[in-house]
């Protein structure tokens, strides 16, 4: 009998047709299951859902569902790709900092305060220009480089008055003078690190991937000492952690839980791999 993997999406793009057709051509059928179809029975703790799948990759678009699909489902005794521990780390950028740095994961000075008047004072110690990065989203989302005190009382002033929780949280980041203009990002699938690519961003806050110029990056030692040092601190899986280059070193940033490749152009390369990593999970 042949194993039976489970991709979890919310709709399918192109990485998630791409892990279909990859996993096809390992002759193997993946069960799809979208999450507007699945239902958790808490009592029983079993999922209600078409097919029976052993594995299930987690491809959903929110990453609360995201978060609790995973549990539930490892609740329910299904492997997932990748574990709700390792997404809940991932999905926060004050756990994965922690992990980092519990871990020595070389990353770049943090302070995270919780009003406006101690928020001035982490960024008076941080010198400017500094990083203001709300704790979830992706994608440099509402990332924020603060040049001066009158941009930073300006823009804390405004998270003051949002009103939502999370903005009650400052995550600030020092900002490192000597990188040379450009991000890297590693793939880490298990214990190996299977890509690394330049990420030269046309924006000063944004990765969205239509800002981005992409360049193949050679995987030096340092890469995969740092990368690994990252993905083996939240946890390991399917990951893509995000570097910046210091002078001579490297600090890691965050890491992705739910990698996307296929904007990239290394739907070829990593999507066989994502799926042969998910059924030797089994």
């Amino acid at each position: 009998m042949g194993k039976k993997l489970g991709i979890l999406y919310t709709e399918l793009r192109e990485d998630e047709n791409a892990l279909i057709e990859a996993a096809r051509k390992l002759g193997v059928e993946p069960i799809l299951i979208n999450t507007s179809e699945i239902v958790f029975d808490m009592q029983e703790g079993k999922v209600i859902v078409p097919g029976d799948a052993e594995v299930v990759i987690e491809r959903t678009i929110d990453h609360f569902v995201a978060l609790y699909s995973l549990i539930l489902l490892e609740r329910a005794g299904i492997k997932t790709v990748n574990s709700y521990e390792v997404a809940r780390t991932c999905g926060d950028k004050l756990l994965t900092t922690i992990a980092f740095v519990e871990n020595n994961v070389p990353t770049p000075r943090t302070q995270i305060s919780f009003n406006l008047e101690s928020a001035m004072t982490s960024i008076n110690e941080l010198s400017f220009p500094v990083m203001l990065k709300p704790i979830t989203g992706d994608k440099g989302s509402l990332v924020a480089r603060l040049n001066d005190y009158d941009a930073a009382k300006a823009v804390l002033e405004y998270k003051d008055q949002l009103g939502q929780y999370d903005h009650a949280i400052y995550y600030l980041q020092e900002y490192l003078q000597n990188r040379p203009g450009r991000d890297i990002r590693a793939f880490v699938i298990g214990n190996q690190v299977v890509k690394a690519i330049y990420m030269i961003a046309n924006r000063a806050t944004s990765s969205g991937d239509k800002n981005l110029t992409v360049i193949d990056c050679p995987l030096t030692p340092q890469i995969v000492e740092v990368a690994l040092a990252a993905a083996k601190a939240v946890g390991g899986g399917v990951l893509a952690v995000d570097l910046i280059e210091d002078g001579d070193s490297l600090k890691a940033i965050e890491v992705d839980y739910t990698i996307e490749f296929s904007s990239l152009g290394l739907a070829k390369e990593l999507a066989p791999l994502i799926i042969q990593y998910a059924l030797a999970q089994i």
